[in-house]
């Protein structure tokens, strides 16, 4: 008679904790394998959201700029006598032209200037604080200021019927109007027929609709008011300053590791205002499409656009950007690759050893995108 088993073998013991072990192992590589994979999609997914929303403030920006109501010639916008508007000093210089309302400069809806660092910037631009100008890799051109201006193509009149839905869109009293807005009384203004436009904050309206300056329809009607926005474009040095401050103040912002942001100085009452926009902007590059031929379309792009008189002709923008993931990775090496920003082979190359530590942490992704600057290109091809 055989005598039946009781427990197991040290083999049959040690078998099957190896089998244990082996399946053991290979559950902790997938799981650490899909950890790895969710974090490079994320990191990827992160970047072209903010490549994304980095461009629709640009492309905003740009498809406005030069944008005055109803108006068809820039030349013909004027302040209201007597509106403080025609006071206003905000971001201009003895270099940067006008030095007085530089955000009011009708004239030229869009330009750039290039090769500033945190030491020069101030004193050209007062409104860009020093510590918050990123100075960029050593290359050409390294994070170019652009500058938009124009009015938002949202009236007045539409914006509150859309928030009263029983109002009547008549829209034929703009001082009960403006009203309605938040902080108009010292916000800017556009009122444009073809032929000529005024400024004014919406303080002034209420007595201007009652002059002679004031313009309307043939029928009495108030023709619609736009707000007036400029914008200056730049990228800063960090997202989040080190305890609350308004300066970017080194290694310690943003918990350690200071991320390059996309800002923009926004034109408030009579001052510029620093407003941080999108994370993760490490480099920028523009090519400005000039249209020689006047009709509309861009005949050639430049980076320099040497003739003053150029900017409005420039009816179109090719932004390429080199965008940074939020989180370092430990396990990434960037060192090996290199980054050109307009695809020729030559143009602006990034490569992470230009930059202090951990820099080839991160990775990187270039994008670009064509906007068209609508205003400029239809009165060119009108």
């Amino acid at each position: 008679m055989v005598r039946a088993q009781r427990g197991l073998s040290m083999m049959e013991l040690m078998i099957g904790l190896g089998i244990g072990l082996v399946l053991t192992l290979g559950m902790f590589t997938m799981i650490v394998s899909t950890s790895q994979s969710f974090r490079v999609n994320d990191d990827f997914s992160r970047m072209q959201e903010n490549a994304a929303t980095a461009f629709r403030y640009l492309a905003d920006s740009l498809r406005q700029a030069g944008f005055y109501g109803s108006s068809q010639d820039a030349n013909s916008m004027s302040f209201v006598s007597g509106s403080a508007v025609g006071t206003t000093t905000d971001c201009g210089s003895g270099t940067i032209q006008p030095s007085a309302n530089f955000a009011l400069s009708f004239v030229t809806p869009i330009r750039a200037y290039m090769n500033y660092t945190p030491l020069s910037v101030q004193t050209d631009f007062p409104c860009i604080r020093s510590a918050n100008f990123n100075l960029g890799p050593p290359i050409a051109n390294p994070n170019p200021i652009l500058v938009t201006r124009g009015a938002s193509g949202f009236r007045i009149c539409w914006a509150l019927v859309a928030a009263v839905p029983n109002l009547s869109p008549a829209c034929t009293n703009n001082a009960q109007l403006l009203a309605n807005q938040p902080n108009y009384a010292t916000t800017i203004y556009v009122q444009a027929d073809p032929y000529s436009g005024i400024v004014f904050y919406g303080a002034d309206y209420a007595t201007l609709r009652a002059s002679p300056s004031a313009l309307k329809y043939t029928n009495g009607v108030d023709l619609e008011l736009f707000e007036y926005r400029a914008h200056v474009y730049y990228i800063r040095a960090c997202s989040r300053p080190a305890g609350g401050a308004v300066n970017c103040t080194g290694a310690g912002d943003d918990n350690g590791h200071p991320i390059p942001t996309l800002a923009r100085q926004e034109l408030s009452s009579s001052a510029m205002t620093e407003v941080p926009l999108v994370e993760g902007i490490e480099l920028i590059d523009y090519r400005f499409g000039i249209d020689n031929t006047q009709d509309g379309v861009a005949d050639f792009y430049t980076a320099n656009v040497v003739n003053a008189s150029d900017w409005a002709f420039v009816v179109s923008v090719k932004i390429t950007m080199l965008v940074r993931s939020p989180n370092i990775n430990t396990e990434y090496d960037d060192s090996g690759k290199r980054y050109d920003l307009l695809g020729d082979g030559v143009s602006v190359i990034y490569r992470c050893t230009n930059a202090p530590a951990p820099a080839c942490k991160y990775k990187r992704k270039v994008f670009s995108q064509t906007i068209q600057v609508r205003n400029i290109a239809q009165r060119n091809g009108a």
